[in-house]
């Protein structure tokens, strides 16, 4: 398991995310059916579609997309309680994750009961920040989320999960279209989102694992 170091990491500013309301939310690409289910070989036997990068066409499509979802209106008033929810958020998930990682990290015995509000609050942050960016779900063909999640049982497992979160959280937040929001790049924008995707999931399981380890039956630690 790789290291944590327990200083605190310093958090991004967020002077530039002024512009992310009008980023456009990645859009999962639509496959056409009679690809999705192949072509008719002369045995009557349909082969299943390999899976392919996304055509020149689809990209533009998505483009397309995204144009037009950043092209819905907000009031004025809608505008500033976005981006200020945006900023509050996108700050406040770094420091309560830098703060738990520390204290985590360091502890022979993790502090469940606090593991599970913090990771409650990421959850709730996360969502908000997905709806306000109006990042929409990532399809099944465009992330795993986080189908690799094991149940933890221990102080171990539990260190292993909380590093997986963080690593996506420092993912989410590092991404260049919080450092060049005027530059609509498709591919980081659905790197942002299946990177929240993951922080809401995994937030949730480490949750449902902390609340059910924080009842003294449940330690084996």
């Amino acid at each position: 398991m790789k290291s944590f170091s327990a200083k605190s990491i310093p958090v991004m500013p967020i002077a530039l995310l002024a512009i992310t309301i009008l980023l456009a939310p990645p859009i999962s690409a639509q496959t056409d059916d009679r690809e999705s289910h192949g072509r008719p070989t002369p045995g009557g036997l349909v082969p299943p579609a390999s899976p392919r990068p996304p055509s020149i066409r689809e990209r533009q499509f998505k483009m397309l997309e995204m144009e037009r979802e950043a092209a819905k209106p907000r009031t004025p008033e809608e505008e500033r309680l976005a981006l200020a929810e945006i900023a509050e958020d996108f700050e406040k998930i770094q420091v309560i994750n830098n703060k738990m990682m520390g204290a985590t990290m360091r502890a022979v015995a993790p502090d469940y009961a606090r593991i599970a509000e913090v990771t409650a609050e990421i959850k709730t942050r996360a969502n908000r920040i997905r709806g306000n960016l109006r990042l929409a779900k990532m399809s099944a063909n465009n992330g795993e989320k986080s189908s690799n999640y094991k149940k933890v049982q221990d102080a171990a497992g539990m260190k292993a999960s909380l590093l997986s979160l963080d690593g996506s959280i420092m993912s989410f937040i590092k991404n260049p279209i919080f450092k060049n929001p005027g530059v609509l790049d498709v591919e980081q924008s659905e790197k942002a989102s299946h990177d929240l995707e993951n922080i809401i999931d995994l937030s949730n399981l480490i949750n449902k694992d902390a609340k059910r380890l924080s009842r003294p039956t449940e330690k084996t630690n």
